[in-house]
């Protein structure tokens, strides 16, 4: 088996595909040269057998028009397959437990030597962006270890790949995480919005009921061009309470983001439960 040494040395931890914008959104786009036969990638995308190794276990088959269920180890994702031309393009929805739905389409093209196999992912919002591309790199990264035969290596540098995109295309980074310094453990987000720093000060303590909050909380504010960066770290008693704090935090951002956008923020008691069950989930994925 490949050791993490030897998998950052051949998957270096800088970003191997784009985030583009788009006038009604954005898309993550990758694009691998492999040189094998067009058939023999087309059957890694398709074949459940094969799928399981680099992305996940799929219920039965890709079926067009049908809906789907791809258990990741992490959680389940769910979708429709949109369109299925054997052995040129899959498009697919891609359905989150947070309710954000994005559209992947993989297209493999035939080429001097071999296949050009493309990914696009596309989404109406900014949110998990970076997250998506760091991860997406990764299991591009298992797929071609798998075509070449190999068991793939353990991901390592998620984090470090993830505030890479945020570097290179400029976008923020959206979850937030836990990490323990000198012992005391902290909820940390560390978000970049398009607005200036006096904005994005006043939206962010403009709520009279996340005051409290706020005031427990270390937050810097650095201007960073035509943007801000808002690093938040607050502290928390026990392991317990962290998908709560994470959530709201978010929650609170989110709401930033919309208020210096020129939107009035309306933060629904849905989503803070969606989004600590997910942080919950995302908690026990990273203990185990």
């Amino acid at each position: 088996m490949t050791s993490d040494v030897d998998r950052s040395a051949a998957h270096p931890v800088v970003p191997r595909g784009r985030i583009e914008r788009l006038s009604g959104g954005y898309v993550l786009a990758f694009d691998r040269q492999f040189d094998y036969p067009r058939s023999y990638i087309w059957n890694l995308l398709t074949d459940p057998g094969k799928v399981r190794l680099w992305l996940g276990e799929l219920a039965g088959h890709w079926e067009l028009g049908k809906e789907y269920s791809l258990d990741m180890g992490g959680g389940v994702t769910t979708g429709t397959v949109l369109q299925l031309n054997p052995p040129t393009s899959l498009q697919i929805t891609w359905d989150d437990a947070l309710g954000l739905e994005s559209i992947l389409e993989w297209r493999v093209l035939e080429c001097s030597g071999g296949a050009l196999l493309q990914l696009r992912a596309r989404s109406e919002t900014p949110d998990f962006l970076t997250e998506g591309a760091a991860g997406w790199q990764q299991i591009l990264a298992a797929l071609e270890d798998v075509a070449a035969g190999r068991e793939p290596a353990p991901d390592g540098g998620w984090a470090a790949l993830r505030d890479a995109y945020a570097e290179e295309f400029n976008v923020s980074n959206t979850m937030g995480w836990v990490e323990t310094d000198d012992g005391v453990t902290m909820v940390h987000f560390d978000r970049r919005l398009p607005s200036t720093l006096p904005l994005v000060k006043d939206a962010l303590t403009a709520d009279p009921e996340q005051q409290p909050r706020v005031e427990q909380a270390e937050v810097d504010f650095t201007a960073d061009g035509g943007s801000t960066r808002v690093a938040v770290r607050h502290v928390v008693e026990g392991q317990d309470e962290a998908p709560a704090l994470l959530a709201q935090w978010h929650a609170h951002l989110d709401a930033v983001a919309v208020s210096v956008d020129g939107d009035q923020p309306h933060t629904s008691m849905r989503k803070l439960h969606a989004l600590e069950d997910f942080y919950r989930a995302t908690l026990t994925g990273s203990a185990d």
